[in-house]
Order: C-alpha cells, then structure tokens, then sequence
C-alpha cells in the first residue's frame, strides 16, 4: 500500500505541475510540455518560454538549445518569431547569445553551439497578476560537464494599452567555478554581431527596419542607435516589434546587426571582448514592444527623448520616478518614450526621429561640446518640442540660448515648503485639470533672465513665502506674482517649462502628472 501510495502522490504532484499556475488577474502562466511554458493575458498568447532542451525534428542534434523566447505574438495574434529557420538554424526567437566565449584561452560559440552549453537549473519566480506577469529563472552555461557562467533573467510582461504590450527582459551574467571567461561578437567581415538581445523574426512581406536615427535603415552592423524595430506584413496582417536598450547599459546606445530577411539584434560587446567578473555581475536590460497597427499608423507614431544628464553637481534623486512616469504616459497615450543620459543622441538624424525632448531634472552641464549644442539648436529651429522639468532650469548655466529656450535660467530657491500654487490661464493644455487654486509641498524656484515671450500659466506669491535669501537677490520675484510654469514659441520650436517637480513622491500625484503629461502633448503639437 505505501508503494501505491507513493505512486498515487508522485502522479498527483506532477499534475500539479503541469496544471495552468492561476492568478486572480488577467495574466496566466501554463505548461505546454515539459519543455515549454506559456503566458496568456485573458486567454491570448503572449509568448512560450523554451526552458527544455529544444530540437526540431529533421535539424542535426548540433542545434539542439534551451532558455529562449518563441513563439512570440504581437498583440493582433500574430506570431513574430522564428525558430529553427532553414537559412540559420541556430537561430530562435528572442534570445541572448554570443558568438564568442573564451573560457581558460579556449574560443566556444554560444550563438551556434559550438563546444559550449545554455541548461536550465531553476525557476526563480513565476507570478501572473492583473497588470503584469514575472518571470525568473536561472540556466548556466557548461562546457562539457564544468558549469563556467551562471546566468540569471527577469521577464516582465506588461498589460495589453492602446494596442501595445511591453516586455521588460533584464540579463545578468558572472562566471563562476574559478573560470576565465569573456564574450564578444563574432570579427567576420567585422560584423560584430552577438551579445545583448537578438531577435529572429518569422517570414513576412513588406519589411521595414527603423531606428532612432534612421527612418528606414539598410542592412547594417554596429551603428549605434537607442532601439530598432521591425514592421512587416505577416501573412496579411501588420505587426511591429521594437527592441529598445536601457540606457544603463554598458556600451550604450550599442551597435546593431539589422537584417531585412528577418533579424534585428543588439552587438554588445561587438569587436571586443568583455571579460565575466565572478563577482560583479554584467547587466544588460532591454524593452521589447510589440503592436499591430497598420504600417501608416506605425509609420505616424510620435516619439518623444526623454533626457536626463547631469553634469558636476547635485543630482536628483526624483529622475527615475520622472521617467518611469512619462513611460506611462507614453503607454496610456500613445507615444513612444526612449530615454537615455548621453549627449551623443544630440545629433541632427537623431533628434528628427522625436517630436519632443524633455529633460527631466536635467542639472549643470547638458552638452558635452558645442556640436551637441549645434544639433540642439537646429532641432529647435526645425519646429522641435521642448519640455523642461524642475532642475532642467539649472541646466547649460553658461549658455544664454538655453536659458532663451527654456524661458529662463535658475538663480536660487527657497526651502522646502507648503506655498499655494496659483493657475494663471486654465484653457492651456498642462493646466487644463487643475483647480483654479492648490496648496503644494516644494522647492518654490526663482528664475532670472526670463524670456519676456513666456505666458505664465502657474504662479505663487513670492512675499508669502518663508524665504531667508530674498535679501540677496531683491530683483528676482518682486511684487505678488512669482511665474512657476509657462510656455512660449521661440525660435520655431514650442517650449514649455514645469518648475515643481522635486519630490520623487508626486509624480503619480495627478496635479503634477497631468501638468507635465498636457505639456508634452502641447511640445509635440497635439491638438488639445
């Protein structure tokens, strides 16, 4: 009886195993085999994760792999991704994967499983909820029986808005067992491909390839660039899948390995070798996103940088939040966010891919050099937005055409605390939502060299103020209006300048989102 008993439990554990993981939200997790778990939001495929050793049947055993992405549906229930094409047969889906791994002095090939091994080890964390669902897992790389890199990765798979899901993938390396080891991208004909995040996409007609810099980019290797993505015709329908990179990793903005027969992939470290610390792991964060909208509803979606350099100098601790806030605002609108800290997107090709720069808490020096400065100018000139938030004030302290731009330049401000916000014109679309009156929590600016074009829509009285240092500066807020928000039209562009914003806290907070979601709108020349 104990045996059949243990059978008995055995047999039940293991449908357990394979039972559907239930979630009181919209996402679900499920084993398709034991090889295999997919994700669904309210019933519809989202991806399948190949955590088994994979092998397709009449491909050589040479090919067989683990730990990828695929298939993968874009929202209209397309299937985006190939596996096991017939031109390459190592390729497959999403994956991470490089060319070269130099263990102990020994070249292995990652990409087409040459001498060196992905195996999965363990589940992490597996939670499907309403608004999202997580994905954990750790694998190792082996060669022969030695386990020389352990390799750790989060999947965030976001809610279904406007026709658009994200999907969130951080990679984390660090080699392990004592080994020496290092990977690059493969030196053919100086391609550099491999490394961070490639994708291989299923046949299609009407290819498409767009970058941060490039309407409609060739084939190309290693030009750098902050996200490419692909939009084809998929057996009738049209689906776009964008790969952008976290501007926290290293290298970025990397270079590109961009195919139109059907592979977008990121080239970290390209020609070079990157060596694996056994401590300190190697990072690499990436968003996938991915729609079906018509190819002329992708073709008009706006763009908006969102930039966050600091020189010398204090630093925010609110940039993130600010961020992670107009990345939702994107999502509910209808607006593609990319962000980055480096002057280098300051470049004419770039900044025409963006309806609207913002520069979120941005501090001290902005621009490297005076052909960041250059580009930046004829952006505005050409009829560019302008969005500036809180600490953007203090930014290019030296540069008058800036502080033009911006309506003004930071002098000083007065310590934190509760002052009445006054709305000076409720029909601009920033303060449209906003009581006529609002006491608010803050650092309370003063701004010299004030563009005599702004219109003030925000204001405060400056003599209710608890202000020590007004005696040092007695020409800056004189009589009862302080100016805190305006907007103008200067030199083509459309500038637009939010001086609250200091706590990190208030950027879910409606009176201040709401202001800096209708300013953005405006910059980019919405119609409100």
């Amino acid at each position: 009886m104990r045996g059949e008993s243990l059978k008995t439990l055995i047999f039940s554990l293991a449908a357990l195993a394979m039972a559907p993981v239930m979630a009181a939200g919209q996402f679900q997790f499920h084993d398709v085999n034991s090889k295999s778990l997919e994700l669904t939001e309210k019933g519809a495929p989202v991806f399948s994760f190949n955590y088994g050793t994979m092998l397709k049947e009449g491909t050589a055993p040479d090919r067989a792999r683990c730990c990828y992405l695929s298939p993968v549906y874009a929202p209209n229930g397309v299937v985006v991704t190939d596996d096991f094409p017939k031109d390459h047969p190592h390729h497959r889906g999403i994956s991470w994967m490089w060319p070269i791994v130099v263990v102990d002095g020994k070249t292995y090939d990652l990409w087409t499983i040459k001498g060196i091994l992905d195996h999965f080890e363990k589940w992490e964390r597996k939670k499907a909820g309403k608004n999202m669902a997580e994905l954990a897992f750790q694998d190792a790389w082996f060669v022969g029986e030695r386990r020389v890199v352990q390799e750790n990765v989060e999947i965030v798979a976001h809610s279904l808005v406007d026709g658009r899901r994200d999907i969130d993938i951080t990679v984390t390396l660090h080699s392990v067992g004592g080994a020496e080891v290092s990977i690059g991208g493969t030196h053919e004909h100086d391609k550099g491909y491999g490394g961070g995040l490639e994708i291989r996409f299923a046949p299609r007609t009407d290819t498409k390839i767009r970058t941060a810099a490039t309407d409609d980019s060739p084939d190309t290797d290693r030009v750098p660039a902050a996200w490419a993505e692909l939009t084809g015709n998929f057996d009738g329908k049209i689906a776009t899948t964008r790969v952008a990179e976290d501007p926290s990793n290293p290298g970025a903005p990397n270079g590109w390995c961009l195919r139109h027969y059907g592979f977008v992939g990121v080239e970290y470290p390209g020609l070079e070798l990157r060596r694996l610390d056994d401590k300190i792991p190697l990072t690499m964060k990436f968003r996938v996103s991915l729609s079906g909208n018509s190819a002329s509803a992708a073709s008009a979606e706006k763009h908006v940088l969102v930039y966050t350099r600091n020189g010398k100098g204090y630093v925010h601790d609110n940039i993130q939040t600010s961020v992670e806030a107009i990345r939702k605002m994107g999502a509910e609108n209808g607006f593609a966010v990319d962000v980055t800290d480096d002057p280098l997107f300051f470049r004419d090709p770039v900044l025409k891919q963006y309806q609207a720069v913002v520069f979120a808490n941005t501090n001290n020096e902005a621009f490297v050099n005076d052909s960041e400065r250059d580009a930046f100018k004829r952006y505005i000139e050409s009829g560019g937005g302008f969005v500036g938030l809180h600490s953007a004030s203090g930014s290019e302290r030296d540069w008058p055409y800036f502080w033009s731009v911006l309506g003004g330049k930071f002098v000083y401000h007065a310590h934190q605390q509760v002052f009445v916000v006054r709305v000076k014109d409720a029909d601009f679309a920033a303060t449209r939502k906003l009581p006529a009156t609002f006491d608010w929590k803050d650092e309370c600016y003063f701004t010299g060299n004030l563009n005599p074009d702004i219109h003030v829509v925000l204001d405060t009285d400056p003599d209710k103020l608890d202000n020590p240092e007004k005696a040092q500066h007695p020409d800056l807020g004189s009589g009862d209006s302080l100016p805190l928000a305006w907007y103008h039209h200067f030199d083509g562009g459309r500038e637009y300048y939010l001086a609250l914003g200091h706590n990190k806290a208030d950027y879910s907070n409606p009176l201040l989102y709401n202001q800096i979601l209708g300013g953005i709108l405006w910059a980019m020349g919405e119609k409100q």
